[in-house]
C-alpha cells in the first residue's frame, strides 16, 4: 500500500495575514507535524494578498517534493518559482531584481560576490543577505557534497587528483569544495587540469567519465556512488566545509515590509517542511523518483542524503560560528579573492519564525 503524505495545515486567511508579521507562526504544527505552537502577534496584520514572492531553486526535485505537501496551502501571498542554474546566475538573478529569495544558494556566494566587488560590502549596502541555514540532518553519514572520481579514472585519494581533469562550477559551494579538498592534499589548480562547468553538467560529465573527478552534490550521484560507477574521496566536513547551503535573500525584498513578512512566513513553513521531510525520506522519494528518473532504492539514499533542517543564521548561533571558521579556510585556499566578513551578508531577523518551525512533533 502506497503511504500517503501527511496533510499540512492550511491557514484562514485572517490568521495567516496576522502570522506574516508576528514574531512566530501561531498554530502552525497541527496534525501529523504535532501540537500547535503558542505566539503573540507583535504588529497590526498586513495584507499580503498582492504580493508575490519569487523563489529561486536549484533542482526541480525541490518544488516537486513540497508542492506534493500542503505546507505551502493557504499562503496569503502567491509563490512564483524560478529554475536557475549554479551560483553565480543565482546571485546575478537576487542583484537583478528577478527573485527575491533563493532556496539552495551556497552560503558561500554572498561573501565571494562581496569579496570579488571593487572593494567588499558593509552590512548597510550589501545588495543580498543569507537569512538561513539548511543544515545536513546526518552530517557524518549524508554530508551534502562530497568529491568524487570516475572508477576508470585511477583515482583512489584526493593525492591521486595530481595531473587528472577536474570539474566545478565556479561562484558557489561546489568551487569552494575544489579548493579546499586541494589544499587538504597539498595541491592547487595547477596540479589539476580545471574544468569550469555549470552544475547541471558537472555530475553528467563524471558519470560519463568525460571527466575524472568533481566535487558534486551527494543527491545527484546517488545512482553512481550506489553501482560503483564513482568513488567517494572525501566528504565536505572531511576537508574542514560545514556543507550548508543557505536561503539568501535581496535587500530590497528585506526593507519592503510586505515582503519581508512574506519572506518570514515562507521560512517557518519551509523549517516545518524540512523537520517533516528530513524523518520521512520514502515519502519524499517519490519526488526523486519523479523528478530524476531513480530507482526506488537510489532515490531513496537521494532523499536521505538531501535531508537538512532550518537552522537560524544570526551572529552568535552555531551555524553562524562554523560559517566564520569556514571563511578563514577558504580565504587561505583562494577562493575568496581578499578576506571578507560573513556578518556583513547575515541578516538574522527571522531567528524566531525558524526556530518555531523547525520543532519537531511532540507527542
Amino acid at each position: 500500500m502506497t503511504p500517503q503524505l501527511p496533510r499540512f495545515p492550511h491557514l484562514s486567511r485572517r490568521r495567516a495575514l496576522g502570522v506574516a508579521v508576528g514574531a512566530t507562526l501561531a498554530g502552525a504544527l497541527i496534525g501529523s507535524l504535532g501540537a500547535p505552537i503558542a505566539s503573540s502577534l507583535a504588529a497590526e496584520p498586513v495584507d499580503l494578498s498582492g504580493v508575490t514572492l519569487r523563489v529561486g531553486i536549484f533542482e526541480d526535485v525541490t518544488r516537486d517534493a513540497i508542492e506534493a505537501t500542503d505546507v505551502l496551502k493557504g499562503t496569503p501571498y502567491k509563490i512564483q518559482w524560478a529554475r536557475l542554474n549554479g551560483a553565480g546566475p543565482t546571485v546575478q538573478a537576487l542583484g537583478g531584481n528577478a527573485i527575491d529569495i533563493s532556496w539552495g544558494l551556497s552560503d558561500t556566494a554572498p561573501a565571494k560576490a562581496s569579496a570579488e566587488d571593487r572593494q567588499n560590502w558593509t552590512a548597510q549596502n550589501a545588495p543580498i543577505k543569507v537569512v538561513a541555514l539548511l543544515k545536513p540532518l546526518d552530517e557524518d553519514k549524508f554530508s551534502n557534497s562530497l568529491i568524487a572520481a570516475h572508477k576508470d579514472a585511477g583515482v583512489k585519494t584526493l593525492a591521486d587528483l595530481k595531473g587528472k581533469t577536474y570539474a566545478f562550477n565556479e561562484g558557489g559551494n561546489i568551487n569552494a569544495l575544489a579548493l579546499l579538498g586541494l589544499a587538504h592534499a597539498g595541491l592547487t589548480l595547477k596540479d589539476v587540469q580545471p574544468r569550469l562547468l555549470t552544475y547541471d553538467a558537472t555530475s553528467t560529465a563524471l558519470i560519463a567519465g568525460a571527466v575524472n573527478a568533481a566535487p558534486v552534490t551527494r543527491a545527484r550521484v546517488a545512482d553512481a556512488l550506489a553501482d560503483g560507477t564513482l568513488i567517494e574521496l572525501a566528504r565536505d566536513i572531511d576537508v574542514g566545509f560545514p556543507g550548508y547551503v543557505s536561503v539568501t535573500a535581496r535587500t530590497g525584498a528585506l526593507d519592503d515590509p510586505k515582503l519581508s513578512a512574506a519572506i518570514g512566513d515562507f521560512l517557518n513553513r519551509l523549517a516545518q517542511y524540512l523537520r517533516w521531510s528530513s524523518t520521512h525520506p520514502e515519502e519524499t522519494a517519490k519526488s526523486y523518483v519523479k523528478t530524476q528518473q531513480l530507482s526506488e532504492r537510489n532515490a531513496l539514499s537521494a532523499a536521505k542524503a538531501k535531508a537538512v533542517t532550518l537552522i537560524p543564521v544570526n551572529p552568535g548561533s552555531a551555524g553562524f560560528e562554523k560559517e566564520i571558521a569556514a571563511t578563514e579556510k577558504l580565504v587561505k585556499a583562494g577562493f575568496y579573492p581578499r578576506a571578507v566578513d560573513f556578518a556583513t551578508v547575515v541578516d538574522g531577523r527571522y531567528a524566531d519564525q525558524i526556530t518555531a518551525g523547525d520543532k519537531p512533533k511532540t507527542n
